[in-house]
């Protein structure tokens, strides 16, 4: 089965400007568009994909994604179930214990606990249910919505609790096919673990990439993103499953690591990225290099890419993204 291609979209621009891209991407053939949710770093995700909704008829609208520590869950359900209606029923809830949104406020990722309860909250929520949380009965009054649940993972417990509960599972590990492999392991022991078939849960790959007919531009210009991949990646999945010597290569780099310039293509952190950490996290280089990688993670079973769009040429981007690698894969 040929994977679907979603774009990841950081608003670090205009809205409106972040409207157009979706409009681009459901032109081309994309599956979807994740508007990450981090409020200060970026624009407001729900009045983001409010637009993309707006502007858009079949695209899949996603947060890329949200957490249960910044927001309630009951105005959580409600944003959802607002621009899902708007959408007639596009929405998808990407949900992950937080990162940049978390860790500039200076608070804690949620633990997976957290996340569990929250899933069950909100899909009753979303239900029409009532449901008790913090010791309060809370319910929606207005709506009741069936929208899957994606979760952000990339460690093993993180996986295998996705592989138990979750519709959908959104992780990212890297581009190489080892590391790919064993979050696809995790995930089916969870699944197998709560009696469900391998393959309920959604495989999609979160995967910072670059092309460029400029090899050289194609690997700077994902050193942004891939700095914070490899910051997720370095925090979460265990030092004996990565390739050799990369985990030591990413420690130096999260060692200096600023969340304020959280996968920004100017953070200073970003030149510590080593060749081995770039080659390991993300795929860069010209087309024809980049379509031989997208093929081998293809074949391992996966659902669909999401490809976060970070360089300063986003619709350039898409564009090459369409015609080069989802064309031809």
């Amino acid at each position: 089965m040929r994977p679907e291609l979603h774009i990841g979209i950081l608003p670090d621009r205009p809205i409106a400007e972040i409207a157009e891209l979706a409009a681009l991407a459901e032109e081309l053939g994309f599956a979807g568009i994740w508007i990450a949710d981090s409020q200060s770093l970026f624009r407001d995700a729900f009045d983001a994909l409010t637009l993309c909704a707006a502007r858009t008829s079949s695209l899949t609208l996603a947060t890329g994604v949200t957490n249960p520590r910044t927001r309630h869950l009951a105005a959580l359900a409600g944003s959802f179930a607002t621009i899902d209606e708007l959408s007639e029923g596009r929405m998808v809830l990407g949900i992950g214990v937080g990162e940049s949104a978390v860790r500039t406020l200076g608070l804690r990722p949620a633990r997976l606990a957290e996340l569990e309860r929250a899933t069950h909250v909100l899909r009753a929520l979303l239900g029409g249910e009532e449901v008790e949380h913090d010791g309060a009965a809370i319910r929606l009054t207005w709506t009741k919505r069936s929208i899957p649940i994606v979760f952000a993972s990339s460690g093993p417990r993180s996986l295998e609790l996705a592989g138990r509960i979750a519709d959908g599972v959104l992780f990212q590990v890297g581009a190489d096919p080892a590391l790919v492999r064993y979050a696809l392991s995790h995930i089916a022991v969870g699944e197998a673990e709560a009696g469900r078939a391998n393959g309920t849960a959604k495989r999609l790959v979160r995967l910072a990439c670059s092309i460029d007919g400029d090899r050289a531009r194609a690997r700077e210009e994902v050193r942004g993103y891939a700095a914070a991949a490899a910051g997720t990646v370095h925090a979460n999945v265990p030092k004996e499953d990565m390739p050799e010597g990369v985990w030591e290569d990413m420690r130096a780099m999260k060692e200096q690591y600023d969340y304020f310039e959280h996968a920004s293509s100017q953070a200073r952190h970003q030149e510590l990225l080593t060749d081995r950490v770039v080659d390991a996290i993300a795929i860069a280089g010209t087309p024809e290099e980049a379509l031989p990688r997208f093929r081998e993670l293809a074949a391992l079973e996966i659902d669909g890419f999401v490809i976060p769009i970070t360089t300063p040429h986003p619709e350039a981007t898409i564009r090459l993204l369409a015609s080069e690698v989802m064309a031809k894969l």
